[in-house]
């Protein structure tokens, strides 16, 4: 992948928007778990959580499951980050795309609405964004002059 932009400026706050994505993840995730604990696991209706979204077991335990996983691999870097978050994002894309396909069946087993399905576009975009302009480079630092050869004299031009 040597297209692939390295040592971007913004790569902080692409690793940033990952931490705290992926926090928020799971934290939506536990919410919705604990909120929805007495329905079936993958029960179609599911419940509104955060007044955002409506979930069930099932779908708590993906935001769980993403979130740690993007979250883990951002604290860790290493381009480990960057390489997860370029094939987690289109997953979330397929994802949302086939809980986009099924909100009208009955067959809708993470109780997706149309705004879980937003946010799984969303965090998708992100995370994809972020797995390309968040790797860094492993080549050996540029050598900087240092201070005892800034005092060498420099011979004048004629």
């Amino acid at each position: 992948m040597s297209h692939m932009p390295v040592d971007h400026p913004l790569r902080g706050l692409y690793r940033g928007l990952t931490i705290v994505t992926g926090a928020a993840s799971i934290a939506f995730g536990g919410t919705a778990l604990a909120t929805t604990s007495g329905n079936g696991f993958t029960d179609n209706v599911g419940e509104k959580v955060w007044g955002l979204m409506t979930a069930n077991p099932a779908q708590g335990v993906f935001w769980i499951v993403a979130g740690a996983l993007v979250l883990l691999t951002a604290l860790a870097g290493r381009n480990v980050d960057a390489r997860l978050n370029v094939v987690i994002g289109p997953i979330l894309w397929v994802v949302g795309t086939i809980g986009l396909v099924l909100i009208r069946n009955g067959d809708n087993f993470l109780a997706f609405s149309v705004t879980s399905v937003c946010a799984m576009y969303l965090l998708g975009t992100l995370w994809f964004t972020a797995g390309l302009y968040a790797s860094v480079s492993t080549a050996t630092p540029v050598r900087r002059p240092t201070s005892d050869s800034a005092k060498e004299p420099v011979a004048a031009a004629h």
